[in-house]
């Protein structure tokens, strides 16, 4: 059976960790993650943090093998540098068509007035490889590199012979529902949609296998580009205790994350065209008094009232998905299985 792990607000909601706790805890075969280095996951265990452009986060179970997808994004010395970093050479397998970004579509994504100052791109490049690849370019594919020729495998025909075998599949999206292409808040978001569905697609997988649709939200909204904000907060004081304690840093831009409060309409939005069957929590710790708590009945009364307001939300949308993870901390052990 295949598990998604989709965002639900504007990116930097806690995927990695989320995908990472899962593939940690669970089953699954493979660990499969789409999208492109525009978009880091950052996974912390025992104290050692991993930032993570393109290897999935579910690396740290050492009996699940990694899979880029056809709709996956990288550049082959970044990819290279992880692979060494987490010790992945064995379990590391890539789409024939997944795609490489060139230092050239890197210079013309940071030369471009539109990518950099109106949509708030990060300027790896993925934007203008993306354009490129609908304009049908000669782009260069994860074939065509020789240094990557060992992890080259048709990977739809992988996975579904997984699935026939009674398989399980961890799928790792990327980014959030505010940012898709489709169904965001254009202009001001990224190159492609950032839905289940889409997910899929790019994985060469159908809906059909699908057993849980996890939705990740953080109890507020972040933004580190232009685009709408509810609330947005201006108290330095306040975004200085989500910038050190929140660690609210772009992973890729090393920029200050925009705050904002939770934002109902677009959460309800994200459970319904993710078709959510679980929810899943992060930074329950920034609601003062919540750090680390072992157990649900503990929280303070604020993070109660906010996991009451979110329930009370998904009552509305079908297929009312229920709170399923919770994480207290950093640590990827600092995790609620409820």
């Amino acid at each position: 059976m295949i598990d998604v792990v989709c965002g639900g607000q504007a990116g930097d909601e806690g995927k990695g960790k989320i995908a990472a706790y899962l593939s940690y805890t669970g089953n699954y075969d493979y660990c499969v993650r789409v999208g492109g280095p525009n978009a880091g996951h950052t996974v912390e265990l025992d104290g050692k943090s991993y930032t993570l452009k393109n290897i999935p986060s579910g690396f740290l179970n050492s009996k699940t093998k990694l899979v880029l997808g056809a709709g996956a994004y990288t550049k082959t010395e970044w990819l290279l540098d992880e692979v060494k970093k987490t010790g992945t050479q064995d379990r590391l397998i890539i789409d024939p068509y997944a795609v490489l970004i060139t230092d050239e579509q890197t210079a013309a994504e940071r030369g471009a007035a539109h990518f950099m100052n109106k949509i708030g791109s990060v300027g790896t490049g993925l934007g203008q490889a993306v354009k490129e690849r609908i304009e049908r370019r000669d782009i260069k594919f994860a074939k065509d590199e020789p240094l990557l020729k060992d992890y080259i495998q048709e990977v739809p025909e992988l996975l579904n012979k997984c699935l026939d075998k009674g398989g399980n599949i961890l799928l790792e999206g990327t980014q959030g529902i505010k940012l898709s292409l489709l169904h965001g808040e254009y202009p001001f978001v990224t190159s492609r949609d950032t839905t289940a569905s889409t997910f899929l697609g790019e994985a060469g997988l159908g809906p059909k296998s699908v057993r849980d649709v996890y939705v990740v939200f953080k109890p507020y909204v972040t933004r580190v580009g232009p685009g709408p904000l509810e609330k947005e907060l201006t108290d330095e004081k306040e975004l200085k205790v989500y910038h050190t304690k929140g660690h609210e840093i772009g992973t890729v831009s090393k920029r200050l994350r925009r705050v904002g409060e939770f934002e109902n309409r677009a959460a309800a939005r994200a459970l319904m065209i993710n078709g959510c069957t679980k929810i899943a929590i992060t930074h329950i710790d920034m609601f003062p008094g919540n750090d680390r708590v072992k157990n649900v009945k503990d929280f303070t009364p604020q993070a109660q009232e906010f996991l009451a307001q979110l329930r009370a939300l998904s009552a509305q949308v079908y297929p009312h998905p229920k709170i399923a993870i919770i994480s207290t901390g950093p640590d990827m052990k600092d995790t609620l299985l409820l």
